[in-house]
């Protein structure tokens, strides 16, 4: 009895005469283990220790040989007299008499509980992931191979919904890492209170997300999934003292239309995904089959981009810029063109958009830059009056870049004077978190060169919010320009915005000037500088140097375009058209 009583593992002995088969005996490891004392045991059953929690596999099997009179043993789940979970390896054997008749029961108990919780650890680090602890990738295919299984047993749906946050890595190069990962905590968490209890959220790497509806009966379930995640994303992320301002694409694909694999229906939420970001963002779209060509032509399109970037198929063209009042050549706009071995030239607006969302357009910009730079600094020996180059700079490379320093670098390898040089910005850019904006155009406005906001007055123009950036000069929209002639509130708009700039001492472009009737207009409201198909055309570097450069100076042309414009050019402008950048 001593040495039972000192055994490191807990023994208990039943009494199998006895009704119910109570405890007679405990050691003191039996005590420690449990939290029980010898005298709250004695007398009692064991299944106490299991508490409600009856259902375990090994439990059962351990009943089933005691009652047949057999050794068993098991893993299971106890718990102490505090009410905490223990995990009990156990082991029982019978005890017999002189006859063979069965008397006794010993059990001997080994509590597990810290090698379990390890392997338990181990095991959740392998299934999910680290920073949100949402289920990973590998865990979420095998939940959806569970779901469609299931859902081919009993003729139903699963949907599958792709989330991509808008402007992730902008939030995560404003404010650092430890906020990026903070937002994404805090969105998983909000997902989580969004999905049915029946369903799975998981994080597949970066801002990407994926929820799993099993069990769905059609389309409308998805509907309103993907509505309450955009509804649960209109109100601000608090992290880290940020108020955080994040909206999600979503795309969303369906068992059994859509695929029956977990490979495809992912593959096609993803798609579905991006076309609902090339949408415009903050909203969602089915899948459908079209998508898989837009995708297949996509990536053919990244791939050639790639492609052209080593083999130098990129060139510049550039539109003149006209002094309104002298009629004196003032500059140019350097617009890039695509010329592909077999497609021709590639549109602009086909190509930029997929250059953004990349990231080729870091080396395709600075190359803008530095051709455009160099170019200009050759004219400028020419031209008897200065000459200012403009180059288009996208968002990407206000977030992804260091814009400033590299501006600093093109002018000293070209040796341009920064004065010749000017920057166009969008609105859109001016609207994403000000203070960071602001304080790259001032490093860049310090090195001497002039910024330019382009397209002015299609976005959230107002006199209070364009005070706070240092802006040199406003294009006017093209579409407030063609419509001068034929609606008053496009006159008025251009009248408001003008007498705007110049009472900031702003200078005003025209864009996208056709007729003489709007040149005339124009001159009226003391507009400075204009470009358009009236004035010039965008041309290669030969021909504008050939045209407008040779002396004496150049001069404001005709107000009537030419009769026979190239055939390789429009004889007017397109009805809508793109805006041209670099």
């Amino acid at each position: 009895d001593r040495a039972i009583d000192v055994a490191f593992n807990g023994i208990m002995i039943t009494d199998w005469q006895k009704p119910d088969h109570p405890i007679q005996y405990v050691n003191a490891s039996f005590e420690r283990i449990t939290g029980y004392t010898r005298a709250e045991v004695c007398g009692r059953n064991p299944r106490f220790l299991h508490g409600e929690d009856t259902e375990q596999p090994d439990l059962h099997a351990i009943g089933r040989a005691i009652h047949a009179g057999e050794e068993g043993h098991g893993l299971i789940r106890n718990y102490r007299k505090d009410g905490s979970l223990y995990w009990n390896q156990l082991h029982v054997s019978p005890v017999r008499d002189e006859q063979g008749r069965l008397t006794h029961y010993v059990g001997v108990m080994n509590d597990v509980t810290a090698t379990v919780e390890q392997q338990q650890a181990l095991a959740h680090q392998a299934s999910h992931d680290a920073l949100t602890g949402l289920p990973n990738r590998t865990t979420m295919r095998d939940r959806l191979e569970q779901a469609i299984a299931q859902a081919r047993r009993r003729k139903e749906c699963v949907a599958v919904l792709w989330l991509d946050l808008d402007h992730f890595k902008y939030i995560n190069d404003t404010y650092g890492h430890k906020v990026g990962d903070g937002l994404l905590v805090a969105l998983a968490d909000r997902l989580r209170q969004t999905i049915r209890h029946s369903d799975t959220v998981a994080r597949l790497g970066g801002d990407e997300f994926v929820m799993l509806m099993p069990g769905v009966t059609n389309d409308s379930d998805a509907i309103v999934a993907a509505e309450k995640v955009i509804e649960a994303m209109a109100t601000p992320f608090l992290v880290d003292g940020h108020a955080l301002h994040a909206s999600t694409s979503l795309g969303v694909s369906m068992y059994p239309q859509d695929g029956d694999t977990p490979e495809l229906l992912l593959s096609h939420a993803d798609m579905a995904m991006y076309r609902a970001k090339s949408d415009g963002r903050n909203g969602f779209q089915f899948y459908n089959h079209a998508m898989r060509e837009h995708s297949r032509q996509r990536e053919a399109l990244v791939q050639a981009l790639h492609q052209a970037i080593e083999a130098k198929q990129f060139e510049l063209h550039y539109q003149p810029k006209f002094d309104l009042h002298t009629g004196l050549l003032v500059g140019m706009e350097a617009l890039l063109r695509w010329r592909h071995p077999e497609l021709g030239m590639v549109s602009p607006a086909e190509f930029i958009p997929v250059a953004e969302e990349t990231g080729l357009i870091l080396p395709i910009g600075e190359w803008v830059m530095r051709t455009a730079c160099a170019q200009a600094k050759a004219w400028l020996a020419l031209s008897p009056t200065p000459l200012t180059m403009a180059v288009n700079v996208s968002a990407r490379q206000f977030r992804q870049h260091d814009l400033p320093g590299l501006v600093r670098q093109v002018l000293t390898d070209t040796d341009l004077p920064p004065i010749a040089l000017e920057l166009e910005l969008t609105e859109s850019l001016l609207m994403q978190q000000t203070d960071v904006v602001i304080k790259a155009l001032r490093d860049i406005k310090a090195t001497g060169v002039s910024l330019a906001l382009d397209d002015f007055g299609t976005g959230f123009s107002s006199l209070s919010y364009l005070r706070r950036f240092p802006i040199d000069v406003i294009k006017i929209d093209r579409s407030f320009v063609g419509g001068v002639t034929e609606r008053e509130s496009d006159g008025a708009i251009i009248r408001a915005i003008i007498g705007m700039a110049h009472s900031l001492g702003m200078r005003v472009v025209a864009e996208g000037l056709e007729t003489a009737e709007q040149k005339a207009f124009l001159q009226g409201q003391c507009c400075d500088m204009a470009q358009g198909y009236l004035l010039a055309r965008p041309m290669a570097a030969a021909d504008l140097q050939q045209k407008w450069l040779p002396p004496p100076a150049a001069t404001l042309p005709p107000a009537t375009p030419p009769a026979t414009p190239p055939a390789s050019e429009p004889v007017t402008a397109p009805a809508t058209p793109q805006r041209e950048q670099a």
